[in-house]
């Protein structure tokens, strides 16, 4: 079952007493829970009936006393527990939400939320066998392409296949930032009708996270104008200063690191095995090593520390911060 069709079960009023809902896609899981509020909790009875628990700092017991305490404005109760893989489960706890999960209170609907769970512990391979269980992992190109095109029909409007794989194509696989794409898309089409691929190439710009890669990738080529282009590109779709330089500068201790095993003659899968990493990304790596020596690296280095210095405590751009990052990185000698 997809979340999409839990929510349709939801929305025609079958409700389960137990959900878990698992998995890396964190807008599926909004979605879902945003399904049951709507479905269970009016202005009038949310002070009673919709208690939220964080695991990180609530024990087990307080959830499940949550979950057992009926409700006094009558009407199925909403129990819903976050971050779930943060818990490391005495063997108590673990007793108390099996038993749980064994015998539901009838008045409640307990909805578990986790970003990852690791199914050989029985607690959630247990979870993981429920009737209202979703795993929320990233959709495929084919199955965001028709969720694109469904989202759009639901408010009148048609958006065709050619559209649709451009909003993939350019936004990347996160359906949070799809939604939010599209909305851009369905606003500039105007009244609801077809949605060409014309209108989603006109305000739809390229915002893939791979494209925090695809900068690094220029700036290991020392491609100045591409890398502007780039960076210009992830600043304008509200991408984060100091996560654009993260990863740029894990790409370059990817690159020293890399570079300082060559210097063993040792092969990429050798390497891939020192390094706790898949031999395709040495592999990527060493075709840059050639482009900085080792002064130079050190050199982007310090410029990294400054640039990082820079975005935390100088209140300058940080646009006009990282684009002289860039120039130095691609200048050194």
């Amino acid at each position: 079952m997809t979340a999409e069709d839990l929510i349709l079960k939801i929305e025609k009023g079958a409700v389960e007493t137990v959900y878990f809902i698992y998995g890396e896609e964190r807008f599926f899981h909004t979605e879902i829970l945003n399904a049951l509020n709507r479905q269970l909790i009016t202005p009038d009875n949310r002070e009673f009936n919709l208690e939220v628990f964080d695991a990180k700092t609530c024990s087990v017991g307080d959830w499940l006393g949550g979950a057992r305490t009926f409700s006094f404005m009558g009407g199925t109760k909403l129990v819903i527990v976050h971050n779930l893989h943060e818990v490391n489960f005495k063997d108590f706890e673990i007793e108390s939400l099996l038993a749980y999960l064994n015998d539901p209170a009838p008045g409640t609907c307990l909805a578990i939320v986790a970003d990852s769970v690791d199914k050989r512990k029985k607690v959630f391979k247990t979870l993981a066998a429920l009737t209202g269980a979703v795993e929320c992992a990233a959709p495929n190109e084919a199955t965001l392409m028709a969720w694109l095109k469904k989202r759009a029909q639901a408010q009148g409007y048609r958006l065709s296949n050619e559209a649709a794989r451009i909003l993939v194509n350019r936004v990347g696989n996160k359906a949070g930032f799809l939604a939010c794409e599209l909305e851009k898309a369905l606003a500039y089409a105007g009244k609801p009708g077809d949605v060409s691929d014309d209108d989603v190439a006109e305000v739809v710009g390229e915002i893939k996270m791979e494209n925090v890669f695809a900068l690094t990738e220029a700036l290991k080529g020392k491609n100045a104008e591409e890398a502007l282009r780039l960076l210009h590109n992830q600043l304008n779709h509200n991408e984060e200063p100091l996560k654009i330089l993260g990863t740029i500068a894990w790409q370059f201790r990817l690159i020293w690191e890399v570079k300082q095993y060559q210097k063993k003659k040792l092969s990429p899968a050798k390497i891939a095995e020192k390094m706790g990493t898949k031999p395709f990304i040495v592999e990527k790596a060493m075709k840059h090593t050639g482009n900085f020596t080792a002064t130079q690296l050190r050199k982007g280095f310090d410029s990294l520390s400054q640039t990082d210095r820079e975005l935390k405590t100088s209140g300058k751009n940080p646009r006009i911060i990282l684009e002289s990052l860039i120039l130095n990185l691609c200048s050194s000698r």
